[in-house]
């Protein structure tokens, strides 16, 4: 997946491994989410999964993955399209050379005039405090594991037409945001930049949320891609298509004020006692907030003596 400007570019797709996902098994299972320390999000298996060895050296340049590669990732999605058979339902798998343990799924949705990218990433990278290894990294290949999370991420992202095949090509994002970039502090090597899609993204969730919800780590609208997207809570075909359909309606809604918004959070930091916030949170009708009523985080420890995050949400088909 190669991001130019304001598009995501697609240049090979595996047949095999979108068979994979074509001739899934549909259940009517849905995946509780969960969120780690580090935010990361993760669904459970029953028992443990193996993940092989890859390669850890891969041109970018190169378009097509190896067949050592293509191999060892087939086997992995054929075990977790078994496991995790929902997640897998009407996607098709894209290869990334820039990031070879996070395979790309997408669907691609329209409704009315309006087109939609659903993007499902894997993350196949070994965290040690979760995983049982099996063979030891080397400086060529990452390490074998097995391991019982499956850490991902999956997003709804508003669109324009785009001009996809089996083979690849481009979808061009539906740019809401004028420039989320503020401005940069340090000098030489230690130059950082400074961002505000983590304010706008506390600001967009915050007001299609209940008051009082506790959501942290879980924020449903996303400011990402220079767009708004939307996490879904529920990551089978129907969760998709209900969160889907929200995402749609709620947009004209709030694309009016995006600019306002992205000019104050220029200058401040997301609080509930911003004017603009206060404003805009009478306008949501209480039908748009009652979606999220049964949404519920709930920290406690693993077995690790960590903090992970589970999330409860009532999704109705």
């Amino acid at each position: 997946m190669e991001k130019l400007l304001d598009t995501i570019v697609f240049k090979y797709s595996d047949p095999e491994i979108s068979n994979i996902c074509a001739n899934t098994i549909v259940t009517d299972n849905e995946y509780p989410l969960f969120f780690s320390q580090s935010e990361d999000t993760f669904i459970k298996s029953d028992s443990p999964f193996h993940i092989p060895s890859f390669s850890i050296h891969h041109d970018v340049e190169q378009i097509v993955p190896s067949e050592e590669y293509l191999s060892a990732l087939r086997s992995v999605i054929t075990k977790l399209a078994g496991i995790f058979p929902n997640i897998f339902v009407g996607t098709r798998y894209y290869f990334d050379p820039a990031e070879v343990l996070r395979p790309c799924f997408i669907q691609i949705f329209k409704i009315e005039d309006c087109h939609y990218l659903y993007l499902l990433r894997l993350d196949l990278n070994i965290r040690l405090s979760d995983n049982e290894i099996i063979t030891q990294a080397t400086n060529d290949k990452t390490a074998e594991f097995t391991t019982e999370k499956l850490v991902l991420e999956s997003t709804i992202i508003p669109i324009h037409k785009p001009d996809i095949s089996a083979s690849g090509g481009e979808i061009p994002i539906n740019r809401l945001f004028k420039s989320t970039w503020v401005s940069e502090s340090g000098s030489g090597y230690h130059i950082n930049g400074e961002w505000i899609d983590r304010e706008l993204t506390k600001i967009l969730s915050a007001l299609y949320l209940p008051d009082n919800t506790h959501s942290y780590p879980y924020y449903p609208f996303k400011c990402d891609f220079n767009t708004v997207t939307l996490c879904p809570a529920a990551l089978s075909a129907p969760g998709r298509k209900g969160f889907l359909s929200y995402l749609h309606k709620s947009l004209p809604m709030i694309k009016p004020v995006l600019p306002d918004i992205e000019a104050v959070l220029r200058n401040e930091k997301f609080s509930k006692d911003l004017p603009i916030y206060i404003d805009l949170k009478r306008r949501i009708p209480d039908e748009w907030t009652k979606t999220w009523s049964s949404l519920k985080i709930s920290p406690y420890l693993n077995e690790n003596e960590m903090r992970e995050y589970s999330l409860e949400y009532e999704f109705s088909k």
